[in-house]
């Protein structure tokens, strides 16, 4: 008998947020509220109202009269999702009436946080973009650019594995930020298409890797993830 523990809607979204984003489901898997319920030992009714929060942010889809189910990397997907982002960071450069203490923020990010983040290279990564969408102070571009992070964390995640491709990153989003510091907008936005064009070049090879990867078992890491207690996550 499965014992559940207290239910905690807020984490059981953060735990089921991070296997759906780092896709430890296999593509149009069903996501059965009770399963999930059972291997995260909580009640079915968190599951559920998390299933709704992540398919309110596109990342699991819903069927109806049939219910939720894991999205399948999607390779013209992604390439829009870096698209949209592109637009919002050049619109953010471009913006005459940039937030100066945000590029405060985003430099202090830029120069202190890699050693931090060395470990986790994609929240360094996905916090610079965070700060170059909070340029404007405008919300609504940075909640997309939020959206963008989620939904391209897997791929994002593959490639930064390798430590050329974590130190080139770095070395372009510093030299952005170097730009930015000086006000060139113009080489602000020619390393921005860069960076976008080299990323691209790339997405057919890291989606492929990523299906290979979500279509693998993932049961034991499941069974490891879901013993945590929710204190422990």
């Amino acid at each position: 008998m499965v014992v559940i523990g207290r239910e905690r809607p807020e984490s059981t979204y953060r735990r089921l947020k991070e296997l759906v984003v780092n896709y430890k489901f296999r593509p149009q898997e069903p996501l059965s509220p009770v399963s999930i319920a059972d291997r995260l030992r909580v009640s079915a009714t968190p599951v559920r109202e998390a299933l709704a929060r992540l398919h309110g942010e596109d990342l699991v889809s819903l069927v109806a009269n049939r219910g939720f189910f894991a999205k399948t990397l999607d390779l013209k997907e992604m390439r829009d999702h870096y698209e949209l982002a592109l637009q919002i960071s050049i619109h953010a450069i471009n913006d005459t009436s940039i937030d100066r203490k945000a590029l405060k923020v985003l430099s202090n990010i830029n120069r202190c946080e890699r050693v931090a983040y060395s470990v986790f290279r994609s929240e360094f990564i996905e916090n610079l973009h965070l700060g170059i969408a909070a340029l404007t102070g405008n919300g609504v571009m940075l909640q997309s650019i939020r959206k963008f992070n989620d939904q391209t964390h897997f791929v994002r995640s593959i490639h930064l594995e390798a430590d050329e491709n974590f130190n080139e990153i770095v070395e372009d989003m510093s030299t952005l930020v170097s730009a930015l510091e000086r006000c060139d907008v113009t080489a602000a936005i020619t390393n921005l298409r860069r960076q976008r064009d080299k990323k691209l070049a790339q997405m057919s090879d890291l989606v492929r890797e990523g299906l290979a990867r979500c279509s693998e078992s993932f049961q034991t890491e499941w069974s490891s993830e879901c013993q945590l207690s929710e204190t422990g996550v």
